[in-house]
């Protein structure tokens, strides 16, 4: 054989292993290389890669937001469950994710989202999809979806809708909260045209939209509120709508709940409460001042109860001087048992010390009952004593009966002794 024919040949071989290897490890022809799957490649957090070419007309194309009817084109619909092929996430991150130590944990999440685009979404993907399912992952979900949605919203809704039906609806409710703060009036339009007025409020598309919107334009994000007929999808966008006034200030906070409808008392006192919550852990002064200008009744009760049990953690002798002296006597009443429910579980002798600076009246009885029920397990005979000096007889003796009752299961000549030099017109609880 020639030296030229030996040449030859193995220039036709070199070039045909040459197509034959760039076809199988590139994509498709367009230069971006394969994440292999056995891992060992993967691209990686924040790396540069060249965008795939899109057709003019991609939703995905840009922003990544679904076509809008305000730029003449057919509003895109996400179909029902993403086209995804198996990635493998990150080994680094799906360790983060596996430590028990919160900071490690959501810290590498936050960085790996931020670092997110479409060249790597799926792997930190596929790293969350390594959490176990339910309530532990809501952050990370959380972060997951307001990231994706902000450079491919078709995308993330997909996957939020192929999601079961808890874990979707916050999915939901993220994807429409990025959205609405990107760009409210395509967001709006879209849902009126693609998604059913009661899966929109049911699934969290109008919560969470309410909530992006709110984060521009409070005025607009109230009338849609009103627009809801869903109790619960109006309170979970009144949550959010709350976390948008308390980024303003709880004054803002205060004069939004103030101002809210009457027509359903149910919805507007359980805001009240939330409200009160909110501005408490900030300042129990100021939430405690506002409680007192609000009307007597159960919306300010709610307000109340929620300012005792934040107080209660931080100083109860502080939050039982209040209550204690609020002029509207049943918002006393409720207060000062509200105070006894937290204060007795902690230090039961100085919440006899509180009471016992009080007279005892029929005004009363209902905290006292309230600190005789919290101390009765621990110290029966405390709590008989304190029972027998409820002013009304009938509370008094149904009172007296409960704690010799369970008194009796634990020591039942203690208990029948008190019975008998203290209430002998009480049945022996003795079998």
């Amino acid at each position: 054989m020639s030296s030229s024919l030996k040449v030859g040949i193995g220039w036709i071989v070199t070039m045909t292993l040459a197509f034959v290897g760039g076809y199988y490890l590139n994509d498709g022809g367009n230069g971006l290389p394969h994440l292999l799957d056995n891992g060992t490649e993967p691209v990686k957090l924040g790396q540069e890669v060249e965008k795939n070419k899109l057709p003019p007309n991609s939703p995905t194309r840009g922003s990544g937001k679904p076509n809008s009817t305000s730029n003449g084109k057919a509003p895109f619909t996400p179909p029902t469950t993403p086209a995804t092929r198996p990635v493998k996430p990150p080994k680094d991150l799906v360790k983060a994710l596996a430590s028990a130590n919160l900071i490690t944990r959501w810290g590498s999440f936050m960085d790996a989202v931020r670092a997110a685009d479409e060249s790597n979404i799926r792997q930190v993907v596929a790293a969350f999809e390594t959490l176990p399912a339910g309530y532990e992952r809501n952050m990370e979900m959380r972060l997951l979806m307001q990231a994706w949605a902000r450079f491919d919203t078709p995308a993330a809704l997909a996957y939020a809708k192929g999601l079961d039906a808890t874990e979707g609806r916050l999915a939901i409710t993220e994807v429409m909260t990025s959205w609405g703060e990107a760009d409210p009036d395509a967001a709006l339009s879209w849902m009126q045209l693609n998604v059913d007025p009661k899966d929109a409020n049911r699934q969290g598309y109008l919560p969470g939209l309410i909530s992006g919107i709110a984060s521009r334009d409070l005025e607009r994000a109230n009338k849609l509120l009103s627009s809801i007929e869903d109790r619960n999808a109006r309170w979970q966008a009144s949550s959010l709508l709350l976390q948008r006034y308390m980024e303003q200030s709880p004054d803002n906070a205060m004069a939004w709940a103030n101002q809210l409808p009457t027509d359903d008392p149910n919805y507007r006192n359980g805001i009240l409460g939330q409200v009160g919550a909110a501005i408490a852990k900030r300042d129990p002064t100021q939430c405690a001042k506002w409680a007192e200008e609000l009307e007597p009744g159960e919306g300010r009760n709610r307000v109340v109860s929620s300012l005792i049990a934040q107080w209660s953690r931080r100083s109860p002798s502080e939050a039982a001087k209040w209550a204690g002296s609020l002029k509207d006597t049943p918002s006393r009443v409720h207060g000062m048992t509200q105070v006894v429910n937290f204060w007795a579980f902690k230090d039961p002798t100085a919440t006899a010390e509180w009471l016992d600076s009080y007279p005892r009246s029929a005004e009363t009885d209902p905290v006292v009952q309230t600190f005789v029920n919290r101390v009765t397990s621990r110290d029966p005979s405390s709590a008989a004593n304190w029972a027998n000096v409820i002013v009304d007889s009938n509370r008094r003796d149904a009172s007296v009966r409960q704690v010799l009752s369970s008194w009796t299961r634990l020591n039942a000549t203690a208990a029948e002794a008190w019975r008998i030099a203290n209430a002998p017109h009480i049945p022996s609880a003795r079998p």
